[in-house]
């Protein structure tokens, strides 16, 4: 059953940016600085580029492990899988922490330093983190899925260049073929929209052109019925120590590990 509203969403430095699909043509897009916000404006399914089911302990590293690295081999472009951090990284990065802080409770956690890109979307994933543990409705609903991923098992074939060059951008817009109508004029009136916004958010969040291409992604997979979603990795059910989800979301014809 494909459900009535969903939304593919992208962190924007300061903001989330969506791309909704809500039935009526489409798509729009918004910026909100509150992912629950989002949620609690009756959208029916959110794909999230963001870590879901964090770490805290050895044993639930190796479960975030082999999640993240299955995507690394699916979207055979390694680097942009990030190291998760630990769930109480998130939190004192929530709390303002500096970076040397957040990467020595990430030691304390989990007995690893964290990455400069970790530590910079560390309040995001923390975000969204606190609202799933609070919505277990929310928890089958909103799921983690990386463009990288998506791009590649919308596209049937490897992706050969970078998202932030023009051939890039074209690349991803030709994987969105036959599965969206005309995507180049759907990225168009997502950009539009984005132009027209009058909130701080989107001043202060400034999002590029490949977040609105993430989020354009993830959106169309979000669109396709649950029971055609596939997860990485496999059938595996991980879950972290609050019965969150450990899975990225994506959609291929055949597999991708």
């Amino acid at each position: 059953m494909t459900p009535d509203t969903v939304a593919g969403v992208d962190w924007a430095g300061g903001a989330w940016l969506a791309v909704v699909f809500d039935g009526t043509g489409g798509p729009d897009a918004r910026l909100e600085r509150d992912l629950e916000a989002l949620w609690n404006d009756g959208v029916d399914r959110l794909l999230v580029d963001v870590p879901i089911g964090l770490p805290h302990d050895a044993e639930t590293l190796a479960k975030r492990e082999a999640v993240d690295s299955a995507a690394r081999s699916a979207a055979e472009r390694p680097s942009s899988v990030f190291p998760v951090p630990s769930r109480g990284a998130c939190e004192v990065a929530r709390d303002g922490a500096d970076y040397e802080a957040v990467s020595e409770r990430n030691r304390a956690d989990l007995g690893k330093g964290l990455s400069r890109q970790s530590y910079h979307i560390a309040p995001a994933v923390g975000e969204v983190d606190a609202f799933l543990r609070r919505d277990e409705a929310a928890r089958e609903a909103v799921m983690e899925a990386h463009p990288e991923v998506c791009f590649r098992g919308l596209n049937g074939r490897r992706l050969d260049h970078s998202k932030t060059t023009a051939p890039g951008v074209g690349e991803r817009l030709g994987a969105l073929d036959g599965h969206l109508d005309d995507p180049g004029a759907a990225l168009g009136r997502v950009c539009r929209r984005l132009a027209d916004e009058p909130t701080d958010a989107v001043r202060e969040a400034d999002p590029t052109a490949d977040d609105a291409v993430d989020a354009l992604g993830l959106a169309v997979v979000a669109r396709r019925p649950v029971d055609e979603l596939r997860f990485l990795p496999g059938d595996a059910d991980h879950r972290d120590d609050e019965g969150v989800p450990m899975r990225m979301a994506y959609w291929s014809a055949d597999p991708l590990a």
